[in-house]
């Protein structure tokens, strides 16, 4: 290929990709379609899909690089029905918004590029949100009463990816759970009244870095906790009506590594 036809190849590539934003389709459910496994099924890398108020009975897979976005925090429920994964992400897919409930896992990922934010992901038979390969970017969610563990990961590293500022409390197992040959960062969240470890590494070489997290009355401990992390009640606002925002008087407020609050930043 010579130097002519190699620029005219790349102003072609540049021209495609510039289309192909241009043609990226925003869709709702239900407006556009009757559930949200019919919007996947017909939307493209670059779409997003918007979700109304309501309870959805479904089992998704989020397709690759298709943002799945509830218009309301946790207004747009997805409800497993009992059984199986909720939902599943696909390479470079997100998942904004949701609350996540009664499956037998909530959230499954072995893609590259995944993003999980500001979900409620409560009351699946095992794990809330469960990852292998890969470490999604897993940041202000709200994972809860889980008879699993809370998060769950497999040869999972950080690259660009981490666990931060999420609410991981009264799961029946873990709070988190890595194994295999893993490498994660765990900063400035809330892993609190969980029923094992509030962190268990299950391998001797996952190496987990914490900081700036508060660990509180989960149910077994072993080690002294980095300098750089706490232990003190978070004073949730109503934890039996899954309201985990911090009360005024939590010491949770501002102790970030970033200066903001720990555990998920969402609005109720």
């Amino acid at each position: 290929m010579n130097h002519k036809t190699e620029k005219t190849h790349f102003v072609m590539v540049c021209l495609l990709s510039l289309l192909a934003v241009a043609y990226s389709a925003n869709v709702t459910v239900p407006t556009d379609f009757p559930s949200i496994s019919a919007a996947m099924a017909s939307v493209k890398k670059g779409d997003t899909v918007w979700v109304e108020d309501g309870v959805y009975k479904d089992h998704i897979f989020v397709s690759p690089g298709v943002s799945l976005i509830s218009k309301a925090t946790f207004k747009a429920i997805i409800n497993g029905t009992g059984r199986g994964t909720v939902v599943t992400m696909g390479n470079g897919s997100s998942i904004k918004g949701f609350e996540i409930k009664n499956g037998t896992i909530g959230v499954f990922s072995t893609a590259a590029g995944v993003k999980i934010s500001q979900c409620r992901i409560v009351f699946n038979q095992q794990t809330g949100i469960m990852c292998v390969g890969n470490l999604p970017t897993i940041e202000d969610n709200v994972i809860v009463y889980n008879n699993g563990s809370g998060i769950q990961g497999w040869d999972v590293r950080s690259t660009s990816a981490s666990i931060n500022h999420n609410t991981v409390a009264f799961n029946n197992n873990h709070g988190v759970s890595i194994g295999g040959n893993s490498s994660i960062i765990v900063e400035n969240n809330i892993i609190a009244n969980n029923n094992q470890f509030g962190i268990k590494p299950s391998e001797e070489n996952v190496r987990i870095t914490l900081l700036n997290n508060n660990f509180y009355q989960n149910t077994r401990f072993t080690g002294v906790l980095p300098s750089d992390n706490y232990s003190f009640d978070p004073e949730f606002s109503d934890s039996k009506s899954l309201n985990f925002s911090l009360s005024k008087d939590s010491r949770c407020i501002g102790r970030g590594s970033d200066n903001q609050d720990l555990g998920a930043r969402v609005i109720y």
